[in-house]
């Protein structure tokens, strides 16, 4: 039953299947993607897991090294989250030295208890990555994201109700380039298969106790084989219309929220012009004005619902609003200003 719900959740947000046959068909190369999306002559580091995907990322890097006038090096973050992870280690490094590559591995201290487990991770990597490049005078970092890896991240946002928020080509905060996002795992396989590559299994791909695993083994999977084939390839061109989409209306709010200035605590006449331009604005501008007004004076990101819920305190008569476990916003007659909880 939740299975059948979960699906007709998705195809509510999916156009006419029609529309995409043969979209596997116009798919570039993996050579291809790389040679229009790495810059030519960049000094690059590839983030190498041990996995299908990463191995193939690095191969395909190598083999176009000369003609783009590439410098390479790796980068592999050991997670020590299971017992044989030193072993990804030493297989990286060894494949490193008989590919004659720099390799630098780093390995996480131990995960906090009840932090989630892919975020501490995530935010862990990028910031091994960014010191890496700072080091080593790097341009960008490379990553081997996916076609698979898009449309399972716009499952697992939909399905957890959250933004459905997608992974891009180019990421300029982290300097990173993901140039394999036109690539599915088949093709993945078959240049495994073609060029007889070694990799490492990652035995956490098959625990479902991870959200993206159940993503990939389970909800994926029955979408392919109950409706559509070419299901990849329709969730992955609707994430990229969806952040299209998204990208104009954060460039409007952007407008909108410059004209406004940044945030004045306790200045009513702020809070008067914020009131004003917020009037009339479709509801999916409103919230981001605030996101941009209010994210970089807390440090964290402001969300949907609790932007919308600043929207309405503003809008209406005022209020308090509580922003996480410390900070509170306050908005009466004297402006808004934020306390401790």
């Amino acid at each position: 039953m939740a299975a059948g719900l979960a699906v007709e959740r998705l195809l509510y947000y999916l156009p006419a299947l029609g529309h995409y046959e043969g979209m596997a068909r116009r798919r570039i190369s993996i050579s291809t993607a790389i040679r229009q999306r790495v810059p030519r002559g960049a000094r690059v580091l590839v983030a190498v897991s041990g996995g299908r995907d990463s191995m193939v990322l690095l191969h395909a890097m190598l083999a176009e090294r000369r003609l783009l006038k590439l410098e390479v090096e790796v980068s592999h973050i050991d997670h020590g989250l299971r017992t044989d992870s030193a072993r990804d280690a030493e297989f990286v490094s060894e494949m490193c030295k008989v590919w004659n590559v720099p390799c630098h591995v780093r390995r996480l201290p131990e995960k906090p208890e009840g932090e989630n487990t892919e975020a501490w991770g995530r935010t862990l990597r990028y910031r091994h990555f960014a010191q890496i490049l700072s080091e080593r005078n790097l341009d960008l970092l490379v990553t081997a994201h996916t076609a698979n890896d898009v449309a399972e991240t716009l499952l697992m946002r939909l399905l957890a109700n959250k933004e459905l928020n997608t992974i891009e080509e180019e990421d300029p905060v982290r300097r990173c380039v993901r140039p394999l996002l036109d690539i599915s795992r088949e093709h993945i396989d078959q240049y495994v298969e073609e060029h007889a590559l070694s990799y490492r299994e990652d035995s956490s791909n098959a625990d479902c106790s991870f959200v993206r695993n159940r993503i990939r083994q389970r909800v994926l999977p029955l979408l392919i084989e109950a409706f559509d084939p070419s299901m990849v390839w329709i969730l992955a061109e609707q994430a990229q219309s969806i952040a299209q989409d998204c990208e104009a209306l954060q460039n409007l709010a952007h407008e909108v929220a410059s004209r406004i200035g940044p945030f004045r605590e306790g200045d009513p006449q702020w809070v008067r012009g914020l009131r004003e331009a917020l009037h009339g604005l479709d509801h999916a501008v409103r919230w981001r004005v605030v996101q941009y007004l209010w994210t970089p004076v807390l440090g964290f990101t402001v969300g949907r619902g609790k932007a919308l819920a600043i929207v309405e305190i503003i809008s209406g008569e005022g209020g308090k609003l509580s922003l996480n476990s410390s900070i509170a916003l306050v908005c009466d007659k004297y402006g808004v200003r934020l306390e401790p909880c």
